[in-house]
């Protein structure tokens, strides 16, 4: 059986969500707008980072990748959760930890409760963290990239 995260994963990379632009366009719903904000149109990109309290999440995440990589949270791509790129120092235990920390927001944000918040988010990480880290190749595989979820 394939993990949840992977079949989320590979629905958002190839633009596979029903979103409601995507219904509206093969004309199964009226009307293509969001659910929650009924002014914006409902794309993969508004879902994941603007809809509710997706900003928040997107900037915490950013603030997260920008501890890993070691740099400003302003140089991390808004394209990321879509379309992750890899130009940085060949690590591959940071790489796994970054689309680790990419997953579990994409994730969390596919959620259909649109009532959940960022403190909803932060105990997800540390709920995930906690199983990936008893794990027991939990650790082998990040290594110590995690921690920047001790600093908040």
């Amino acid at each position: 059986m394939v993990p949840r995260h992977i079949c989320i994963w590979y629905h958002v990379t190839h633009d596979i969500i029903p979103t409601n632009v995507r219904l509206h366009r093969i004309n199964m719903i009226p009307s293509d707008t969001c659910r929650a904000m009924h002014t914006a149109t409902d794309t993969l990109e508004d879902r994941l980072l603007a809809c509710g309290q997706g900003r928040k999440i997107w900037h915490y995440t950013k603030t997260l990748l920008a501890r890993m990589m070691r740099t400003i949270p302003t140089r991390i791509p808004d394209d990321w959760p879509f379309r992750p790129h890899f130009s940085i120092w060949p690590s591959q235990k940071i790489h796994r930890a970054i689309l680790w920390l990419l997953a579990n927001g994409l994730i969390f944000r596919m959620q259909q409760q649109s009532d959940l918040t960022l403190q909803d988010y932060i105990d997800l990480l540390h709920r995930t963290r906690w199983k990936l880290m008893h794990n027991k190749d939990g650790r082998t595989l990040v290594g110590n990239y995690l921690t920047v979820l001790d600093t908040n």
